[in-house]
């Protein structure tokens, strides 16, 4: 019997946006995940903004999200552990509760992994599940290699056009995939709202409403107009 999986896919989602889900949905179909866990940080260690909305905002925008899609699954992992949101902290909690008939795959952006050294034990975490790496424009593939530990180099595997790689799951591999995020940024819909701007169709309806109804991104706004 093949084994489960399950994709990780972490962030701020501040907001999630249409990209996100767009990202996770074409990931989901080209490595035939069962599942994709969305992943909402509490502290990010590479990120150190005083204006992050509180992660049960973000984990609710996570939830109103994804609803009606039953392949994506919010988990509250991270938020509901203090202090900074290690990845390889989360990778081993995932892998206890799911046990080793689950293959676990980590979704992160090339330009993130390009800075993989600064990770907190990079390579345990390189050494504890499968990665898919997504590029964002302008990043260039063939740095990846140079940066990563010697050791994991001759796992890097080129993923394009799509199509399913082959041996998915067997050894631990560093997938190279040619999914793309969609041009929007989570920063811009911040400033949208902060200048009353609509989201429509940037976000999903729940999202928008959550937004609204709780006043999000709207405090900054006055901060700076005073």
């Amino acid at each position: 019997m093949a084994s489960k999986r399950v994709g990780i896919f972490g962030g701020t989602f501040d907001p999630p946006h249409l990209g996100h889900l767009l990202l996770a949905e074409t990931i989901r179909e080209q490595f035939e995940l069962d599942e994709v866990l969305f992943v909402p940080s509490n502290q990010p260690p590479h990120k150190d903004r005083e204006d992050l909305t509180t992660a049960t905002h973000r984990y609710a925008m996570v939830v109103a999200a994804t609803l009606h899609n039953p392949a994506f699954t919010p988990v509250p992992i991270e938020v509901n552990r203090p202090g900074k949101s290690y990845s390889i902290d989360t990778v081993k909690t995932l892998a206890a509760d799911y046990g080793p008939d689950v293959d676990l795959f980590f979704v992160a952006g090339l330009d993130s992994l390009l800075q993989i050294d600064s990770w907190h034990q990079p390579e345990e975490l390189l050494d504890s599940c499968h990665f898919i790496v997504v590029s964002r424009p302008g990043s260039n593939p063939e740095q990846l290699r140079d940066v990563l530990p010697e050791s994991c180099r001759d796992r890097v595997v080129d993923v394009s056009g799509g199509q399913a790689p082959a041996q998915l799951g067997s050894a631990l591999q560093i997938y190279l995939s040619d999914a793309v995020y969609f041009a929007l940024s989570s920063t811009e819909l911040r400033g949208r709202v902060r200048k009353d701007l609509g989201i429509r169709y940037r976000v999903t309806p729940e999202v928008e409403r959550y937004i609204q109804s709780h006043g999000l991104y709207r405090e900054a706004a006055a901060e700076v107009a005073s």
